[in-house]
Formats: structure tokens, C-alpha cells, sequence
């Protein structure tokens, strides 16, 4: 279990440091009939607080060994993006930090504005846009059983499809109560 557990948050890693071109809930909001084009590709791993938070341990659960991926508190942002409208997360203390701090380092601050009005104006797009996710986790799950097929290694593909599937959970450092998929 703990080899599967290494070689998933190797591969985790793996996938945030990876360039990607940005994606959004609503990619045709100003052009009708045309999709919107982004500039790129961008850097998944802005600071690496994401990437270094990634941790595993084997906890027992009701007599059952589990595996558990803990990262940042804001991994599920990046993986699964955030829907338009409001949802209470905006005003969050932890939302809103990390958002100023993203926009302090990738845009600093628009020309002739100055960074609290910057910030307010990327949290209110983010609000009325949303943020299209990466997907990384299933990702590096993916590329982990090509790999192992590729390999030849397919009994154990299917074991370790088995320990996703049943045996693992993915939790927030700070809540350590939310599962990924369960």
C-alpha cells in the first residue's frame, strides 16, 4: 500500500508542475458563437505550497487499512475549478488569502489601480466566472496505470485501480474530513 501511496503523490507532483492552457466554466462569455481563446500555456504550480503540501500516511479504519493523501486546503479549487455564483467560499478568510496572494504574484496589479482594487476585481471575476479545474488528481492517476499497462504490469493496474476505488482518501490538511471519493 505504501509503494501505491509513493507513487501516487510522485505523480501528483508530477502533474501540478506541468504547463496547462486555462480553462473557465463559461468560455464563450464575450464573443457569441466563438469560443474564447486563452493565452499560454500557464504554470499549474505557482508558489509549490500545493506540491509540498502532499502527504500520505496509512491510517486504520474500522479494522481496515487505508491509505490517505492530505494536501493544502485549497487543492480541490485547483483540481475540480469553482462554479460562477456565490457559494459563501469568497468571503472565506482562507478563499480570499489565497486568491490575494495568487494575484500578488502571477498579476500584481492593474495599470493604474492599486492592489486592493486589483484584488477585489479578480475575486468578484472569480465569483462571477468561476475557475475551471485542472483535474490533476485523476491525471496522475491515469498516467500511473498507462504506465503500469505500458510496463506490462497489468494484475498490477488492477490492484491498484482496486486500492483508488476502495482504500484511498484524499483530505484537506485543515479539515482532514473531506473525502475525494467518497
Amino acid at each position: 500500500m505504501e509503494e501505491m501511496l509513493e507513487r501516487l503523490v510522485e505523480q501528483l507532483k508530477v502533474e501540478l508542475s506541468k504547463k496547462y492552457y486555462s480553462s473557465s466554466y463559461n468560455t464563450e462569455r464575450n464573443t457569441p458563437g466563438r469560443r474564447k481563446k486563452f493565452p499560454g500555456p500557464y504554470v499549474k504550480n505557482n508558489t509549490g505550497n500545493l506540491s509540498n503540501s502532499i502527504e500520505y500516511e496509512v491510517r486504520n479504519v474500522n479494522g481496515e487499512d487505508v491509505g490517505v493523501i492530505v494536501m493544502a486546503d485549497y487543492y480541490e479549487f485547483v483540481d475540480r475549478g469553482r462554479k460562477p455564483g456565490y457559494n459563501g467560499d469568497l468571503t472565506s478568510r482562507v478563499f480570499r488569502t489565497a486568491l490575494d496572494k495568487w494575484t500578488q504574484q502571477k498579476i500584481g496589479t492593474f495599470p493604474g489601480l492599486d492592489f486592493e482594487t486589483t484584488s477585489y476585481l479578480v475575486r468578484r471575476s472569480v465569483l462571477m466566472k468561476g475557475i475551471g479545474g485542472t483535474n490533476f488528481i485523476n491525471n496522475a492517476i491515469d498516467n500511473i496505470i498507462d504506465k503500469m499497462i505500458e510496463d506490462g504490469e497489468e494484475e498490477y493496474a488492477e490492484r491498484f485501480e482496486e486500492f483508488i476505488d476502495e482504500k484511498l482518501l484524499v483530505l484537506s490538511k485543515q479539515s482532514r474530513d473531506l473525502t475525494y471519493n467518497r
